[in-house]
């Protein structure tokens, strides 16, 4: 369970380094799962860190972020195309080096602090911009209502996760929280999961947890990325037989393992190859696909 704060007030209890560590290897899985359905590109900032958050100013400032949080989102790598893919299931990346939307913001001396966040959020009512120490990773895609939202606390280096849903809990392999709660009087995540007139509570993991646990799920495959019409991009939890898919999801894990997944050896090509023949037009293959074949 998640444990209350201890009296060093957040020193030490954030790594910098490690944190950008951590997204980095974790992003670069995903990369690597979503090249069976969709353009998984993956792009790296420079050692300086992403020009865009860096050279202007009232970019910076439009972002309403502290000092540690900036540093963080200059040298995460973002995906090429955020909006066609997820990072968790019903989780899609949040990117902070779209040029355009941030100089709109800059020239307008506005703040982006609640762009971007899920629609739910977004119409809450209750959407004021959150402590500057926390940075929104991922977000509830449009119209999927029982999603997540994933805040970083760069103060002490918690993730927390969570749905405006009271009802709904975040799952992440079963890993029990073992996040460090804010002060009592604090308040800094009292109103990140808001929607609709509903609140609900995040769960609060270590980032190196939290992390730790996500490579562990996509790489044994207790998260499966989409491979049918319509779910190209998405991660999906392991959830048996879906009446909606040509596959079930041991059908799935099998030709990912057959190409090679997660090894060096991993052949997303190969994928794609034995996915056309099995969804293929003919009726032999629709045959296969039921047999297990």
């Amino acid at each position: 369970m998640a444990t209350d704060q201890p009296p060093s007030t957040g020193a030490g209890l954030y790594s910098h380094g490690e944190t950008v560590a951590a997204i980095t290897s974790y992003y670069k899985l995903v990369s690597r799962a979503h090249a069976v359905s969709t353009n998984s590109t993956l792009l790296y900032p420079p050692p300086e860190g992403w020009p865009q958050l860096t050279t202007n100013p009232d970019v910076v400032t439009s972002l309403g972020l502290s000092d540690e949080a900036v540093n963080l989102i200059r040298h995460i790598p973002y995906f090429e195309d955020s909006d066609a893919l997820q990072i968790l299931p019903d989780v899609q990346p949040k990117s902070y080096i779209e040029d355009q939307r941030l100089l709109a913001a800059a020239s307008q001396h506005k703040s982006t602090r609640n762009d971007g966040e899920s629609e739910q959020a977004s119409n809450s009512g209750e959407n004021s911009p959150p402590p500057p120490h926390l940075v929104l990773l991922g977000y509830i895609p449009q119209q999927r209502e029982y999603g997540h939202d994933v805040w970083l606390d760069t103060k002490l280096g918690n993730v927390i996760m969570g749905n405006y849903h009271a009802q709904i809990r975040p799952n992440i392999g079963g890993i029990p929280e073992d996040g460090i709660k804010p002060d009592p009087d604090d308040g800094s995540y009292d109103n990140l999961f808001c929607g609709y007139g509903q609140k609900g509570e995040g769960c609060i993991w270590r980032i190196g947890t939290f992390f730790a646990a996500c490579e562990r799920n996509l790489r044994d495959l207790v998260w499966i990325p989409g491979m049918d019409e319509g779910d190209g991009g998405w991660i999906l939890p392991d959830e048996g037989e879906s009446p909606y898919a040509m596959l079930d999801y041991e059908h799935r894990k099998r030709i990912m393992r057959d190409n090679g997944w997660p090894d060096d050896d991993w052949n997303p090509d190969g994928v794609v190859e034995e996915l056309d023949r099995l969804l293929g037009a003919d009726g032999d293959a629709e045959d296969d696909v039921k047999d297990g074949q």
